[in-house]
């Protein structure tokens, strides 16, 4: 606010002390001229405030000419330490509960199954990349992402006429709740065997 008084009073004070003939004349001039000092005397002594020279502002861009880029930590890789990690990860991932899901990919056509889990559908969102056409598929359900309110995938599927079938994994077999139990197929990529994975979507 008191900055666009400033402005204001400022813009008077200028307005008041050119000559109404500069006022008139369509001159145009490039803004850098209007900061500096000018050689020519004006005809009214502008105010002080109004003659101060503005530094020119330079642009300084980074770059490096080396041809490999910097590493994002100061880590350095160790091949033990990453194997170690990856089987605690792996490990993990059995042990916590998670969903099967048997998907259609829209594009390509192609049906497959992958593990997910079920904090991450709940929660959060999860990825999945189809192994024949190799796109991603964004399941975010409970986020209210893209649609206007929060759906699971069962009402998904519901306003498209189909149903969802549920049912649980029990070592390699597969039981429904429609009572049919088969021997589980060999899952899709990106999946992997677990004992107690809960419901299957």
């Amino acid at each position: 606010m008191r900055s666009a008084r400033m402005l204001s009073s400022g813009l008077r004070v200028f307005n008041s002390a050119l000559p109404r003939t500069a006022l008139s004349q369509p001159k145009s001039r490039h803004f850098s001229q209007l900061l500096s000092h000018t050689t020519q005397p004006s005809p009214t002594p502008l105010p002080r405030l109004l003659r101060t020279t503005f530094p020119q502002l330079t642009v300084r861009n980074n770059s490096s000419s080396s041809s490999s880029s910097p590493n994002l930590t100061d880590q350095t890789p160790n091949a033990a330490q990453d194997a170690a990690n990856e089987e605690q990860n792996r490990l993990r991932r059995e042990q916590e509960p998670a969903y099967q899901i048997t998907f259609t990919c829209k594009p390509c056509g192609h049906r497959s199954s992958h593990r997910m889990s079920k904090h991450g559908y709940h929660r959060g969102t999860v990825l999945i990349r189809c192994p024949s056409c190799l796109n991603r598929h964004v399941i975010a359900d409970h986020l209210n992402i893209f649609m206007d309110k929060k759906s699971t995938l069962e009402d998904i599927l519901q306003r498209e006429g189909k149903r969802l079938t549920r049912g649980y994994v029990d070592g390699d077999m597969e039981f429904w709740e429609d009572g049919t139990v088969k021997k589980r197929e060999e899952a899709g990529e990106g999946s992997e065997a677990n004992q107690d994975q809960g419901p299957t979507p």
